[in-house]
């Protein structure tokens, strides 16, 4: 089939998705429009979070970290703008913040174990359905199981006698320009250290594979950052993944015959009055986004003649149930934690609270553990793909 043909064949589907939802409700064909274009752009840039991460701990390539701290950059500027310009358009943002517990810190940790097991993270799971395979299959249901498994528990851990610390949030201490000078700092300060550990500045010269490579990372994380800043916009608070997977566990396990009056927090009005009924599901702000990723993902593979339904190679058993196992573990980390990379970190760190650079310490040594648990041909075969 013609590759401009293909093309039209991705792109038609999501406009008529998007027309449909335009008509009971705008703001959400809006959000279906930045999922998709979230998931287009993380396909063709190859821009990710897990292959930054391992390509960090692995090789100390630190290219794909500076894309994402490119991101974070333009995240926290965006939120200074809208909190900044919030007299004149009356749009009030929420910032994120989140008290430090054990159990925030152990969902963290538990979430790099499963981002290195499953080959990828919350939003890299799903843009790597652009893959096709079972492997992407199972690690994506893992993450539906864990997070709904998350919210079941949450609640009940969090009540628990235990050390309590309120995450400082840097507008509360300093002011708005004084947080978002902080957070600068704090990043221009994790990219010395990057680069005294490396020997690669940013701007390091590359040869012409590796310059193109990185070129595409900066202009994909460039690119993300614009469309999360839409959604901040559109939504008034961070891009946030986990929340619509779990709120999907939810709906398919009370289809399956859960009662939601035997859960703390389904039981409330506000959970019940997410399982009301499909179009509850449906036009929730997070799931459509991910609806959006997971369909721009796909649908940019079938227009590149690059999506395979079986995969590129088949996987063993074993290497299946790593990622499904990895993915449970995501899901139920992330959601005891306030969130994956997106929320935790990215919403974390934009919204000048400390949490989110404290849920990327415990996300990262989580990683690194299961790297140093892993075999050396396993660590090789991981290199060769993941997000």
């Amino acid at each position: 089939m013609n590759l401009s043909v293909r093309a039209w064949l991705a792109v038609v589907p999501a406009a008529a998705v998007g027309a449909a939802l335009a008509l009971r409700q705008p703001a959400a064909a809006l959000v279906w429009g930045l999922g998709c274009g979230i998931g287009h752009v993380m396909v063709r840039s190859h821009f990710g979070f897990a292959s930054g991460y391992r390509r960090l701990l692995v090789q100390r390539d630190p290219v794909p970290f500076y894309a994402q701290l490119l991101l974070l950059v333009l995240l926290v500027i965006s939120m200074t703008l809208v909190l900044a310009l919030e007299p004149f358009t009356g749009l009030q943002p929420k910032l994120l913040q989140t008290t430090l517990t054990l159990p925030f810190l152990t969902g963290a940790f538990l979430f790099g174990i499963g981002m290195e097991r499953a080959r990828g993270c919350g939003c890299g799971t799903l843009a790597a359905t652009s893959h096709g395979g079972a492997g992407v299959v199972i690690a994506l249901a893992g993450l539906v199981v864990g997070a709904f498994l998350g919210t079941l528990h949450g609640p009940q851990l969090a009540v628990l006698p235990q050390p309590r610390l309120a995450s400082p949030v840097g507008i509360d201490l300093f002011g708005l320009a004084g947080a978002f000078a902080l957070q600068l700092l704090t990043i221009a300060l994790v990219v010395v250290l990057l680069v005294r550990w490396t020997g690669q500045a940013p701007w390091s010269r590359l040869g012409a594979a590796e310059a193109s490579q990185r070129r595409s990372l900066y202009g994909g994380a460039a690119t993300v950052a614009l469309l999360a800043a839409g959604l901040l916009l559109v939504t008034a608070e961070p891009w946030k993944v986990l929340w619509g997977l779990a709120l999907s566990g939810a709906h398919a396990a009370q289809a399956l015959g859960w009662d939601p009056q035997s859960s703390q927090f389904w039981s409330s009005p506000r959970g019940l009055a997410l399982l009301e009924s499909p179009l509850a599901w449906l036009f929730n702000q997070a799931v459509l986004v991910d609806l959006g990723l997971l369909y721009g993902a796909v649908a940019t593979a079938i227009g590149q003649g690059s999506f395979r339904l079986a995969g590129d190679t088949p996987l063993a058993w074993s290497d299946l149930a790593r990622r499904g196992f990895g993915g449970l573990l995501m899901g139920y980390g992330g959601l005891l934690a306030s969130g994956c990379n997106v929320n935790g970190f990215l919403g974390g760190v934009m919204s000048f609270s400390l949490h989110g650079w404290v849920w990327l310490a415990a996300a990262l040594l989580g990683f690194a553990t299961s790297l140093r648990l892993a075999g050396p041909g396993d660590r090789a075969v991981a290199m060769q793909g993941g997000r």
